[in-house]
């Protein structure tokens, strides 16, 4: 199966240390969607995300590690020509680990809706198709707080801070742009995110972020199914949080990932891999490690 509009996006986030947000895989996070076929037809499918993060490596102690578990059921549908609208619906099951004790929580996240216009594409757009292909879309969509956002900094069964969170308690902005180019079963597909966060209930804002992604790919043809492996980096910055209207210097980070995957097309299904593993990171409280990251998924198309 040819890929004709074969394009990435994510909106993946940061995590927090003991007190807020770093580089993280919380409730501030959003989505990597990894490569997904024929952007023309619909699509409804299942993915599973794991983030893992250490904080204060070094300390038996302080020691702590962090595992995000994120299902999710995603959709792709189509209103108008032209127009793609996505949707993910996550829930999550979260674990920290301490030298005291474990603490576990699982429960709906929140909630994204896209909505992207395809301004440019040469398959679309021209009666024979050259050399290169070209997509560009552009948009964005909102993330809505439909998971719990809610702690006593006083109870010790509870991990008190912002990061360990189903959700983050605020509506959030996002905006985004997509260009992939292809030539016969080479492509190359960029990606540009930025998320603005607003205030919840509990005069907690998370930082506005950033995310990029550059990937390589090239499809093989085996029998009636198109196998398509991809390498590139994915990149993304997190400014500081707010409580109280004080700015949190301890939170927001940097980190550059490497990253690579697998993909199998037929008509009707894909089935795809992904594993990410830091390349650079820096988080601003120094504290916080980010781990290799893994997503799986599956989809439907119709």
């Amino acid at each position: 199966m040819k890929l004709k509009y074969i394009f990435l996006s994510f909106f993946m986030a940061a995590f927090l240390d003991v007190n807020a947000c770093d580089i993280c895989g919380c409730a501030n996070s959003g989505a990597y969607f990894g490569l997904l076929p024929q952007s023309h037809k619909s699509l409804i499918g299942v993915r599973y995300q794991r983030l893992n993060f250490v904080t204060h490596a070094d300390s038996k102690v302080l020691r702590t590690q962090e595992h995000f578990n994120v299902g999710e059921v995603y959709g792709r549908f189509f209103p108008v020509k032209r127009v793609q609208v996505m949707a993910f619906v996550p829930y999550r099951v979260d674990r920290q680990v301490t030298s005291a004790d474990t603490k576990k929580q699982n429960g709906l996240g929140d909630v994204t809706i896209l909505a992207n216009y395809n301004l440019l594409n040469t398959l679309m757009d021209k009666e024979e198709s050259g050399a290169f292909t070209h997509t560009l879309m552009v948009g964005g969509g909102l993330k809505i707080p439909t998971g719990k956002f809610k702690f006593d900094e006083n109870n010790t069964l509870q991990v008190a801070n912002a990061n360990f969170q189903l959700g983050t308690g605020s509506t959030d902005f996002i905006v985004n742009a997509f260009y992939t180019i292809n030539k016969d079963q080479w492509g190359l597909a960029t990606n540009v995110s930025r998320k603005f966060n607003t205030t919840n209930s509990q005069d907690y804002r998370f930082g506005n972020q950033l995310f990029g992604t550059v990937d390589l790919y090239r499809s093989f043809r085996i029998g009636t199914i198109s196998v398509t492996p991809s390498v590139g980096v994915y990149g993304e910055s997190s400014e500081h949080g707010v409580k109280n209207g004080d700015v949190l210097e301890e939170t927001g980070g940097k980190l550059l990932n490497a990253t690579a995957g697998l993909t199998f097309f037929s008509n009707k299904w894909t089935l795809g891999i992904n594993g990410q593993k830091p390349l650079a990171q820096k988080s601003s409280s120094g504290h916080v490690i980010a781990k290799e990251r893994v997503l799986v998924q599956v989809g439907f198309l119709f």
